[in-house]
């Protein structure tokens, strides 16, 4: 098993009286606390390498409280510079949003800074960035596709031209190279044919937050679609599940550190809510994404109001004295099949001290008991 810290760039300040039905525009952010919340996410990332994590990966969204960080690259050149060995990573680009030629420039340059310690990652995005980006959500699939295919050749071939549906491209030759040959990408992957899209092009995939039974359909399904459409065996290596994770001394000390902070996120939910998406956007999710959902029905990620109490059942978030957090994660891992571990240990407005103290609780007494369950997953 391999463990990596992964936060969501939380801003810790909307009001108590603010619920999921006001639109959290930017009238609620102070900059002064954007600061903080920056400095102590990079401390929190930094202190990883000391404490034996193999890798830091961020991520990047738009127009919300939820992860003030537009640009991952961005932060991942910041926690470059702060670390020398362990690995650093994006999950991810929004490719849809970005023309894929900056997203390889961008990967090269990662990978050349850190001395070939770079992960890069592609995603999709969510409802919110395609309304106010002006993205139309119909052709999402084919876009992320053509630009996939334009960013390995930027990251492959010496020179090339291409034609596509969206890109007409002449004479592109990347400078400067990446260290790494081939320089590994990972995606998070739910529908079945982003799973489908991954497994023929053997891309690792990530699952956050569901039930292990979730966790497990989109393994198997990534495995079953690998072996007979496009004739390769996946292994642990090609799977990452992601949770928020406390540990505290004691189960009673974590979840009274972590309870309010957790119900803060939640209660601020608003991804896919009208008042913050105030134009329908069609096309995101297909019928067959739908019919692939069925499959693990009733295990569905926890929804806006969920009581605490039932996100701990779940798995939403994993919190407890050492023992507890080893025992719950040891037997996700065996069942879900995955070799790679983020743990969410920022999350909400929860205190920087206590994210702290959780790393290290973490890295002291939960990581040597579970690092060789799924032991085939590589770097």
């Amino acid at each position: 098993m391999k463990f990596y810290s992964f936060d969501e760039t939380t801003y810790p300040g909307i009001p108590d009286e603010i619920g999921p039905e006001t639109r959290q525009t930017n009238k609620f952010c102070d900059p002064v606390l954007a600061a903080e919340t920056y400095q102590e996410h990079l401390e929190e990332w930094a202190a990883c390498e000391d404490l034996g994590y193999d890798g830091i990966f961020v991520n990047e969204h738009h127009f919300t409280y939820f992860n003030i960080n537009p640009s991952c690259t961005v932060l991942a050149a910041a926690i470059i510079a702060r670390t020398k060995t362990i690995k650093v990573g994006v999950i991810g680009h929004v490719l849809p949003l970005r023309h894929p030629i900056q997203t390889a420039e961008e990967f090269a340059q990662l990978d050349i800074l850190s001395g070939g310690r770079f992960i890069g990652g592609i995603v999709r995005g969510v409802p919110q960035e395609y309304v106010s980006y002006n993205v139309d959500p119909f052709t999402s699939r084919q876009k992320f596709a053509e630009s996939y295919e334009i960013l390995k050749k930027c990251l492959t071939e010496e020179i090339f031209d291409f034609k596509g549906e969206f890109y007409d491209l002449k004479a592109v030759s990347v400078w400067p190279k990446p260290l790494q040959d081939p320089l590994p990408i990972w995606m998070p992957a739910g529908s079945a044919e982003t799973i489908e899209f991954a497994a023929e092009r053997r891309i690792p995939i990530a699952r956050v937050w569901n039930p292990t039974v979730v966790f497990q359909d989109a393994f198997e399904y990534y495995q079953e679609v690998a072996r007979e459409k496009f004739g390769w065996d996946a292994g642990p290596e090609q799977f990452i599940g992601s949770r928020y994770v406390h540990v505290a001394e004691t189960t009673e000390q974590a979840i009274e550190e972590c309870r309010e902070a957790m119900m803060y996120v939640r209660r601020l939910s608003t991804f896919s809510r009208p008042v913050q998406v105030p134009a329908p956007v069609p096309g995101l999710q297909t019928d067959r994404s739908y019919d692939y959902r069925k499959r693990s029905s009733g295990a569905e990620m926890p929804g806006p109001g969920t009581p605490f109490e039932k996100l701990r059942e779940t798995g939403f978030i994993v919190c407890g004295d050492p023992d507890f957090v080893s025992e719950w994660l040891a037997n996700d891992m065996r069942t879900a099949g995955y070799g790679h571990f983020m743990g969410m240990f920022r999350m909400g407005k929860i205190k920087h001290e206590y994210v702290m103290k959780s790393k290290k609780l973490f890295a002291e007494h939960v990581m040597p008991k579970l690092k060789d369950i799924n032991t085939s997953a590589g770097d």
